[in-house]
């Protein structure tokens, strides 16, 4: 029994050595930025779920929308530099370039999305139907956006990005 426990712990020690070490500045970055991402999509869509008939639902939710692109912009700034969690993900784990660079191949799709769905909230003829289903459709696009970026996080350092809450 000594042998094959042994051996065992032998090639967990080994598995665990080739894992690499996150840079704790790029990821604490997207986490702060995660976080950051998560509480602009939660308010997006508290309000695009309020009442409708409230007179001010249209500018409430152009606002929640306008902070929104702004805090993506700033998960694509903060990934997306020369220091910042993608560069890192292709130094440390090059078997996921071709998911890192689906990754962030969205960002570009997911601003212009934010953006029609911005235009659409200016359109007062667009009526609240409407552009409740485009900013669902633009939030499920984020959060599919957030998970992929968290499994190549967990991929490459076996380290889960997420946040609580």
């Amino acid at each position: 029994m000594e042998c094959i426990a042994s051996s065992i712990d032998d090639e967990v020690s080994s598995v665990n050595q080739s894992i690499p070490v996150p840079d704790a500045d790029s990821l604490e970055g997207a986490r702060q930025r995660r976080l950051t991402l998560k509480q602009a999509i939660s308010a997006v869509e508290v309000a695009a779920s309020s009442p409708a008939a409230d007179p001010n639902w249209r500018a409430i939710n152009l606002r929640e929308l306008g902070r929104l692109r702004e805090a993506f912009d700033e998960h694509v700034a903060e990934v997306e530099a020369d220091d910042g969690l993608l560069r890192d993900l292709v130094r440390d784990a090059p078997r996921l370039q071709n998911r890192i660079s689906q990754v962030e191949a969205e960002h570009p799709t997911i601003c212009a999305e934010i953006d029609a769905t911005i235009a659409l909230a200016e359109d007062p003829a667009v009526d609240s139907d409407e552009l409740r289903t485009a900013v669902m459709s633009t939030l499920m696009s984020i959060v599919r956006h957030r998970q992929a970026g968290s499994d190549l996080v967990y991929n490459a350092y076996q380290v889960d990005i997420g946040i609580s809450g």
